[in-house]
């Protein structure tokens, strides 16, 4: 079971740093840039992490639901890494729009995952070792 999910864990485990990085050693941005890029950069993570946790579970044989649970789990992440955020140590705060943007990048992950096996494709268009 770990060995499918190992690259889904590897992919949460770098987001979770990344998130993590305290605010004082963030780049500083103008608000236009940060608006830009952070809210993408939090899109195309969570769209990658969903995918892989798709992959992960339809390589276990899971049912059908093997989609909306990995939709399911990578939101839950994205809403516990943004509370994470919040803590005073890390001097970052927690930002609903990040939250939002870690839950449209898992939805489309979705989309991205279905639009392939509802044509007979692999979830991943390269096979991982």
């Amino acid at each position: 079971m770990l060995r499918s999910l190992r690259w889904a864990l590897a992919w949460a485990l770098f987001i979770l740093g990344l998130c993590l990085i305290p605010g004082g050693a963030l780049p500083d941005w103008t608000w236009v840039s940060l608006l830009d890029l952070d809210k993408l950069v939090h899109l195309g993570m969570f769209l990658v992490l969903a995918v892989l946790l798709a992959a992960a579970f339809k390589e276990q044989g899971r049912p059908s639901a093997f989609i909306s649970s990995a939709v399911g789990i990578a939101i839950l992440y994205g809403v516990g890494t943004e509370v994470l955020q919040g803590m005073e140590a890390l001097g970052r705060r927690t930002d609903a729009g990040d939250m939002i943007a870690n839950a449209v990048g898992a939805i489309l992950g979705a989309v991205y995952v279905r639009a392939r096996t509802r044509y007979g494709k692999p979830v991943l268009p390269i096979r991982l070792p």
